[in-house]
């Protein structure tokens, strides 16, 4: 059983995640990104109809129940992983649409995911609201929304202190979910293989899957706008989900259906964005809102 300090612990790390996330975002920059709404609209659809679909249907398939079927729920219901960003980044794919889609993916989620989880592992979302909807907007509100905006604000009214203590933050919130995940490993690392390979098939399907879901509405978009879709609906919330199981869903078996889920994500998400920056040449890569820029247009720029 996940103890107190261990709750506490998750919830400190999700609340310097965001902030970090926040201290590093003008409103500009959440200006330019936010006013992509054709794309950001596929973006949701993906996210919070697609995705969590192919999940439970992935878990009816693989005959996975309990408490490991409710952990992989948890990661199809929290989009919006800051990491998603970090690598679009990295695969130089367009960075201002990933930041766009998290943004709204992080203000939407205290809302479509506390009523997705109650409709889904509950089954009646009337019955559930003041025992587990209400509560989880709350959270949601507390440590995900709310130090969002405070870092936007920090940013907008003292920037020059803010870009220095921003890495800084980021760096902490990185350490302790390495510590959590560390912690959880060594305590209860059995539990990992305790339901077989199932859930970790299942976890591989739903990954790749959810890249390829991200890729599939923009067939008619620049390469970087399809990897940055796709690389950032594949990246889930880990943070938020590992917070929400660790307060709301209990079981040990929850957690480390999560943590396996997000162990995998990393790893695929790491090869593919690899992949995608051998293949691109750097010109190619776009910035916040820009387009990217190509040769003939560099040339032309030189000139």
């Amino acid at each position: 059983m996940i103890d107190q300090a261990l709750r506490v612990l998750i919830g400190l790390m999700m609340f310097l995640t965001v902030l970090a996330m926040g201290m590093g975002l003008s409103f500009a920059e959440v200006g330019r990104a936010l006013r992509r709404a054709r794309i950001l609209a596929l973006g949701f659809a993906v996210n919070f109809v697609a995705i969590p679909a192919l999940v439970l249907l992935l878990v009816k398939v693989f005959a996975i129940d309990g408490p490991v079927a409710v952990g992989l729920l948890l990661c199809a219901l929290t989009p919006g992983g800051g990491v998603g960003t970090l690598f679009v980044d990295y695969a130089r794919g367009d960075v201002g649409l990933s930041v766009g889609l998290l943004l709204g993916l992080t203000f939407s989620s205290m809302v479509v995911t506390p009523i997705l989880l109650g409709l889904w592992t509950g089954g009646d979302v009337g019955a559930s609201l003041s025992a587990t909807i209400w509560p989880m907007m709350r959270l949601i509100l507390t440590f995900q929304v709310a130090p969002l905006i405070a870092g936007l604000l920090l940013r907008h009214f003292a920037e020059s202190r803010t870009r220095k203590v921003q890495p800084w933050i980021a760096r902490v919130a990185r350490w302790l979910m390495l510590g959590i995940i560390a912690a959880y490993l060594f305590t209860q690392g059995q539990l990992f293989f305790a339901n077989g390979l199932r859930p970790f098939v299942a976890s591989l399907v739903a990954i790749l899957a959810s890249f390829l879901l991200g890729l599939g509405p923009l067939l008619r978009a620049t390469r970087a706008e399809r990897v940055s879709l796709g690389l950032t609906s594949m990246n889930r919330n880990l943070a938020l989900a590992m917070l929400l199981a660790a307060t709301f869903f209990t079981h040990p078996s929850t957690f480390a259906a999560v943590l396996a889920y997000g162990l995998l994500m990393l790893i695929v998400a790491f090869a593919i964005a690899a992949w995608f920056r051998r293949s691109t040449p750097a010109l190619g890569r776009a910035v916040l809102g820009e387009a990217p820029i190509d040769d003939a247009e560099r040339i032309a720029g030189d000139r």
